[in-house]
């Protein structure tokens, strides 16, 4: 049985997910992602642990070998490579706003995504804001694409409009693009589609 999780992500050959509901993190045995439930006491079992943090999750990625779970003020961080040394770490910082799970992106080594009140860049440390040159408006809602070392993300203000933005990691800058509203992007080859 496959438990009703809100996001997941793979990695080392496991999906992983979370359910705000049930306040849980859940990994498949290794190799069979069918398979949930199978506790032997051995290094391919699944995996669940209870989070005691409040609030509900609001995305989750792999970055740098790691799994994370974000909630808007906690980054949940799992350490291991099989159950028996699985740990969690909690960090309290900015989260993932909620709505805005589509933020999270990888360019390069670096994740970007949207906290509660700015974008962030996060390297496994602490995460830091990379937004102030977006002025002081209100946003929401965003969604996420990368293509070699820029990010790309939409966002939507307070009255509806969505605004696409640029952010060259190379040379630490922002462009505005146009109104153009992106429910998804994706990757393929050197290109970026929305």
């Amino acid at each position: 049985i496959i438990p009703d999780m809100d996001y997941v992500t793979e990695s080392e050959n496991r999906v992983w997910g979370c359910s705000s509901a049930a306040h849980e993190i859940y990994a498949c045995k290794l190799g069979d992602p069918k398979n949930w439930k199978c506790f032997m006491n051995v290094s391919t079992d699944s995996y669940t642990m209870t989070v005691g943090s409040s609030g509900d999750f609001t995305g989750c990625c792999t970055h740098l070998g790691y799994v994370l779970f974000f909630k808007a003020d906690v980054i949940h961080k799992i350490y291991g490579n099989k159950p028996s040394n699985f740990q969690l770490t909690n960090t309290h910082c900015r989260g993932v706003e909620k709505g805005s799970e589509k933020s999270l992106v990888i360019v390069n080594e670096t994740l970007y995504y949207k906290s509660r009140h700015d974008v962030c860049a996060y390297n496994s440390s602490l995460p830091a804001s990379i937004s102030d040159a977006l002025g002081s408006v209100k946003y929401k809602n965003a969604v996420a694409g990368a293509l070699a070392s820029k990010y790309y993300i939409c966002l939507e203000d307070d009255n509806g409009t969505f605004t696409l933005f640029v952010f060259d990691e190379a040379h630490g800058l922002w462009h505005k693009e146009d109104n153009t509203k992106v429910t998804f992007f994706a990757a393929y080859g050197a290109e970026l589609y929305y």
